[in-house]
């Protein structure tokens, strides 16, 4: 159960779901750039939220294909309705998207598909069997890939049934895995999202608090932490036909993939286009923002950045003790688990390296040490996941030059620049720092509210973030008051 008020959890769902976008939004700028290609161009910053990207396809205030595919899983549990992900509702799903976009809002069908998921939803098993199509692939290209395109979506797994971690445990692996079968894939989307469950569940206010909870009470029994061992193993040739083939739930009216009226929905988006384009323009104008990139101010390197900054401002102690606690619980996934890539010339386990390298990410002593901008790694998962955790356990700086990073909010926005600026992947890495942050702080005091207001179709993702939170929400007071 949750020590949040009822209101406060709803704002944090928001906060995390919409925050992801903002987040996908903003850090599209500098995707790809190395870290001095973005200085070349940026400077230190800062880059103002609204800037159309010289470098994509993708227009000003948009989200992109990490978004998409996070909603794609918020629509496949919207559903079902009954608190569980289906691994074959959501690769039909996918593949609806790959073929038809989001035609509520009008988006392009599969607009930036990554290479990892473009192979595996190309796999004839991929409509029934996802788990063995993701398996497949990684295994084709030497078992050596673990790209971040799992944990960039699945922050709303944190949020549905957030007050059951068993729960959130098993809808994270079972929708990281349609896609992505390396164990450190999996396992940064299960430390995002189970972060965000227990954020949802008062979680990071004070340590000794924290100390105090037994977050999953079946996480120290044997068997059920040979289950998740179990389940990185499903698709995969390690048990034979046993787990090449696993079990999946049997159809019910309830799961079976149903798909969208996609003429009707495309005719309500024509219909409401030549609104929303007024609405957008007149939320721009409102906001003062530049006219894209043709007001652009000259390069210059600020000496005051107007706060601390990431690397100076400390860590928030209960926090990374939080942080840390997700950290111990589940660890042993990359540690124990026998789906691996041969350790070759090795002398140490590569499961060794993988969990040290895991702890080294997420932990960091400087933004730096992360190298997000290194441009033959530039989507490895523990870069990722390592930025959001090093982002979400920042405290905010009681004494900012600047007002606007001046409390949660002020945070946001500092993280996001400095971030952003050190380029790489940089709209993924935004997303799911994003995400972590809209759930610690929420949305209405932790984003800048002309940031969130100016994102390209944020009534439409307003209204069906907070359908899908009120959902949530009707399952947990159930819950609870029937207990």
């Amino acid at each position: 159960m949750s020590s949040l008020s009822r209101d406060v959890i709803k704002d944090r769902i928001r906060g995390c779901l919409i925050g992801s976008a903002v987040g996908d939004a903003y850090g599209v700028v500098t995707e790809f750039m190395t870290t001095s290609a973005a200085t070349r161009v940026y400077g230190n910053g800062p880059i103002p939220f609204g800037y159309e990207p010289d470098n994509s396809d993708y227009g000003r205030n948009d989200f992109t294909d990490d978004t998409d595919q996070m909603l794609v899983i918020l629509q496949s549990l919207e559903q079902t309705r009954d608190g569980r992900l289906n691994p074959i509702n959501l690769s039909n799903r996918l593949l609806e998207w790959r073929n038809h976009g989001i035609p509520e809002i009008g988006t392009d069908p599969g607009r930036g598909l990554g290479l990892t998921v473009g192979r595996v939803i190309k796999d004839p098993y991929f409509r029934s069997n996802p788990h063995r199509a993701a398996f497949e692939v990684w295994d084709a290209s030497g078992r050596n890939l673990a790209p971040n395109g799992a944990v960039m979506r699945t922050a709303v797994t944190g949020t549905e049934a957030f007050w059951d971690e068993p729960r959130v445990v098993e809808n994270t692996m079972a929708a990281a895995k349609i896609t992505h079968a390396d164990p450190r894939s999996v396992q940064s989307a299960l430390l995002s999202a189970v972060l965000i469950s227990r954020l949802l569940r008062g979680g990071g206010s004070t340590a000794e608090a924290d100390k105090a909870q037994t977050w999953n009470p079946r996480i120290s029994e044997p068997a059920y932490r040979q289950e998740l061992l179990a389940y990185l193993q499903r698709g995969t040739n390690l048990q034979g036909e046993h787990s090449l083939n696993p079990a999946y739930d049997e159809k019910t009216d309830t799961n079976r993939f149903q798909p969208k009226d996609y003429k009707a929905l495309e005719k309500k988006y024509l219909e409401d286009e030549v609104r929303g384009h007024k609405l957008i323009n007149s939320q721009l104008q409102n906001m003062g923002q530049s006219r894209g990139n043709v007001d652009r101010s000259k390069v210059t390197l600020r000496t005051d950045i107007g706060w601390a900054g990431i690397n100076h401002v400390g860590e928030d102690e209960a926090m990374t003790a939080l942080a840390r606690s997700v950290m111990a619980d589940y660890k042993f996934l990359l540690q124990d688990t026998d789906v691996a890539s041969p350790s070759g010339q090795r002398q140490e386990r590569v499961q060794d390296v993988w969990t040290r390298d895991l702890e080294t990410h997420c932990f960091p002593q400087t933004l730096e040490r992360l190298t997000l901008g290194e441009s033959h790694a530039i989507g490895y998962t523990l870069k990722c996941i390592g930025i959001g955790y090093f982002g979400v356990t920042r405290r905010e700086d009681p004494s900012p030059t600047s007002p606007e990073y001046h409390g949660p909010s002020g945070l946001f926005r500092g993280l996001m620049e400095q971030v952003t600026l050190q380029g790489g992947d940089a709209d993924t890495n935004d997303a799911v720092m994003g995400s972590l942050l809209g759930a610690r702080f929420g949305l209405e005091r932790g984003i800048p509210k002309s940031w969130w207001t100016g994102l390209k179709h944020i009534a439409w993702l307003e209204s069906t973030v907070d359908a899908y939170a009120e959902r949530v929400l009707a399952n947990y007071d159930a819950q609870y008051t029937s207990s």
